[in-house]
């Protein structure tokens, strides 16, 4: 883990193969939105010619970081987690599950996840445990 201005995120680049970036969640407790990291700035320090995994709680792509990462893995939504619930996450995020492309030939995975959130209970909204298997071409 580093810091930018007392700002928590994680950059790693692993030599010949793959860039790995992520930040906290900005609406985590005690960090707050005055702690978010400029994904930008974090991006744009990482190697363009290697694949570039990017870690985000929330599914949220921000236009500064477009053409920026390869793959955005996120959760946060838990698909709703309770009927009829999923239908204003699916509102709010546009996607709340699952693979789907974004502009630059990026990908977003929105993973259901595993817990909840509130009341543990899970209704039309099954749990899911992600693999993601990254190949070379």
């Amino acid at each position: 883990m580093e810091t930018l201005n007392d700002r928590v995120f994680i950059r790693i680049t692993v030599p010949n193969v793959l860039n790995i970036a992520g930040v906290d969640d900005r609406d985590r407790g005690t960090y707050g939105p005055d702690r978010v990291v400029s994904e930008k700035a974090l991006l744009e320090k990482l190697p363009r010619e290697r694949f570039t995994l990017f870690l985000k709680h929330q599914p949220v792509i921000s236009n500064e970081s477009l053409g920026m990462f390869d793959l955005q893995l996120s959760g946060h939504t838990h698909k709703g987690q309770i009927f009829p619930f999923n239908l204003a996450t699916k509102l709010y995020y546009g996607t709340h599950t699952g693979l789907s492309k974004v502009k630059d030939n990026a990908l977003l995975y929105i993973s259901r996840g595993s817990g909840t959130w509130g009341t543990p209970i899970r209704f039309l909204s099954p749990p899911e445990v992600t693999v993601i298997d990254l190949n070379r071409d």
